[in-house]
C-alpha cells in the first residue's frame, strides 16, 4: 500500500521528534534539534500516513540551487513497502517545484537498504567524509550522494 505523503507543518517538532526516535532508536533527535532544523530557511519536509499512523518522514532544506536532505526515516514494520521511494520522491519533485538543481545528502557507508533507496531514485557517490556518523561504540564513514533533479524519478 503506497502511503499518504503530506507535508509536514512547522510547528510539528514534537511528533516528528518521536517519530525520528522511532526510526533511529539510538540516535534519536530530540524536539529542539528538530525545532532548530524546521526554522531554517528554506526548510520543507513530509510525512508519509498509512491510515491515521504516521510511518516515515523526511526533512530537507532547499539551498537554492540545491537541497539538501537532512534526514529520512520509516519506521522498522513499513521499510520495503514503499513509504521511502515515495518521500524522497516527494522531496525531489518539491525540490524540483522550488527551482532546485540537485538534491544532496549522506548516508552511512554500512546502511546498504538506504543506498539503495537512493540509488533506485538516481543519486550517484560524490564524496565520502570520514567518521561522519558516531553508532554505537564506533564511529561509520559517510557516503555524499548527489542527484540531478531534471533526472530524478519522481514516481515510486
Amino acid at each position: 500500500m503506497i502511503p499518504r505523503i503530506e507535508p509536514v507543518s512547522r510547528y510539528a517538532a514534537g511528533p516528528v521528534s518521536m517519530l525520528h526516535h522511532a526510526c533511529f532508536p539510538e540516535e534519536g533527535w530530540e524536539i529542539g534539534a528538530v525545532e532548530q532544523i524546521m526554522s531554517m530557511h528554506g526548510f520543507f519536509g513530509c510525512i508519509g500516513w498509512e491510515n491515521e499512523t504516521p510511518v516515515g518522514f523526511a526533512l530537507a532544506l532547499n539551498l537554492g540551487t540545491e537541497v539538501e536532505i537532512v534526514s529520512l526515516g520509516v519506521v522498522r514494520k513499513h521499510r520495503s513497502c514503499g513509504v521511502g521511494s515515495a518521500l524522497l520522491g516527494a522531496l525531489c519533485c518539491e525540490g524540483r517545484l522550488r527551482g532546485a538543481e540537485a538534491a544532496v545528502l549522506e548516508v552511512a557507508v554500512d546502511n546498504e537498504a538506504a543506498q539503495a533507496l537512493y540509488a533506485k531514485h538516481g543519486f550517484t557517490i560524490v564524496g565520502r567524509r570520514r567518521d561522519y556518523y558516531r553508532q554505537t561504540g564506533r564511529s561509520v564513514d559517510a557516503l555524499i550522494l548527489r542527484v540531478a533533479l531534471a533526472t530524478a524519478p519522481l514516481e515510486i
